[in-house]
């Protein structure tokens, strides 16, 4: 119970700190193509928290490349996951998945929740600090049990956050796209769009075909 309670410590306080640089315009960014299946197997790793509530948490595989930091791909992941996995009945389902567009691949995290009013989700997407207490109360099958879940909700807005600053990175970012969808007592899917990554194969191909030109 101790370590467990060190780590969720721990994770707020990093959470924290992502917060505060993200506010002062000290975050930056280690911006590399890598696969996204990579960080898919690492959050798979985790469905003992998922089982222990007996969820059936499910990570569809993906051969997708991303161009992105990968430490806040990570974060962003990790955190919508164990978001859906909080806020997610027993017996329920979580799933993520990746899907690819024209320009960009678009992570989702999806679930069978109480859901979320239209009014939370404006209060998400358009409000850069708001209470997290009032989020979710309109929907929620049991407020008491929801209260005792409930965090500062900088996860979220962290996530938002990271994606506003991708887009004010370069214009390579701006297929960047945080959104939510929901119908209340039937589930979220939160999701965001990242450019697409070029393989080292292609990048090489590119590069050949430019120099020929010239």
């Amino acid at each position: 119970y101790i370590e467990e309670l060190i780590a969720h410590i721990n994770e707020y306080n990093e959470i924290l700190s992502l917060w505060i640089r993200m506010r002062k315009g000290a975050l930056s960014l280690n911006i590399e193509t890598f696969s996204l299946n990579e960080l898919f197997e690492i959050v798979a790793k985790g469905k003992q928290s998922f089982e222990i509530k007996h969820q059936h948490f499910s990570v569809s595989a993906t051969e997708t490349k991303v161009k992105a930091d990968k430490a806040l791909t990570l974060f962003m992941i990790n955190t919508l996951t164990e978001n859906a996995r909080k806020y997610t009945q027993s017996g329920g389902h979580v799933s993520l998945s990746a899907t690819e567009g024209k320009d960009y691949i678009e992570i989702s995290v999806s679930d069978d929740g109480p859901g979320l009013s239209e009014a939370d989700i404006k209060c998400i997407l358009n409000e850069k600090v708001y209470d997290s207490e009032k989020i979710g109360v309109d929907t929620a099958r049991n407020l008491t049990e929801l209260r005792k879940k409930k965090g500062f909700g900088f996860g979220l807005m962290n996530c938002k956050g990271i994606i506003d600053k991708y887009r004010k990175t370069s214009e390579i970012f701006a297929v960047c796209k945080f959104d939510v969808q929901s119908v209340p007592g039937k589930g979220c899917r939160f999701c965001f769009r990242l450019p697409k990554g070029i393989g080292k194969e292609l990048a090489v191909l590119c590069f050949g075909l430019f120099m020929g030109g010239c």
